[in-house]
C-alpha cells in the first residue's frame, strides 16, 4: 500500500531510487492506482499548459517602479534597528566599566571608594566601616557562655 503523498512523490520524481522502484513495482499490480496516478500527472500537464505562460509575461512597470523603493525602505529600517542594537549594547557595556571601576557591593550596600584608595597597594587597602543603619531592625547579641 502507498499513500497519496508517495503517489504525488512518485510522479514528481521527488522520492528516492530505491523507494522509487517499490512505488513503480506496486503501482504495476494496482492498474486502479496507477489510473489515479496517470489523472494527476494529466491535471499537472493541464496546469502547467494553463499558467506557464503566465510565468513568462514581464513584470507590470507600476509593480517594477515599487520594487526598488520598497527595498531601500526595508534596507533603511535594517540598518537603524541594527544601529539602535549597537547603541545600546555600547551603553550597556560602559556603564558597567564605569560602575565595576568605581563600585564595590559589599552585603548587599553599594559603598563607594575613593581614587586614592584604590590606586593603593591591595594589603593597604582598607575599605570604611559603616556604621549600622539608623531605625533598622537590632540584632540580639549571642549569650556569653
Amino acid at each position: 500500500m502507498i499513500s497519496r503523498d508517495e503517489l504525488h512523490a512518485y510522479i514528481d520524481g521527488a522520492l528516492p531510487p530505491a523507494r522509487h522502484f517499490a512505488v513503480a513495482l506496486y503501482l504495476a499490480e494496482h492498474p486502479r492506482e496507477a489510473a489515479a496516478g496517470e489523472a494527476y500527472r494529466a491535471q499537472i500537464a493541464g496546469m502547467k499548459t494553463l499558467f506557464d505562460p503566465v510565468l513568462d509575461e514581464p513584470v507590470p512597470q507600476r509593480l517594477r517602479r515599487s520594487l526598488p523603493r520598497a527595498r531601500t525602505q526595508r534596507a533603511r529600517r535594517s540598518l537603524w534597528v541594527i544601529a539602535a542594537g549597537i547603541a545600546a549594547v555600547l551603553v550597556a557595556a560602559g556603564g558597567a566599566l564605569i560602575a565595576e571601576a568605581h563600585w564595590a557591593v559589599v552585603g548587599g550596600t553599594a559603598i563607594h571608594i575613593p581614587a586614592a584608595v584604590r590606586s593603593q597597594a591591595p594589603a593597604e587597602q582598607r575599605l570604611p566601616v559603616l556604621p549600622p543603619p539608623a531605625g533598622g531592625p537590632k540584632r540580639p547579641r549571642a549569650a556569653a557562655i
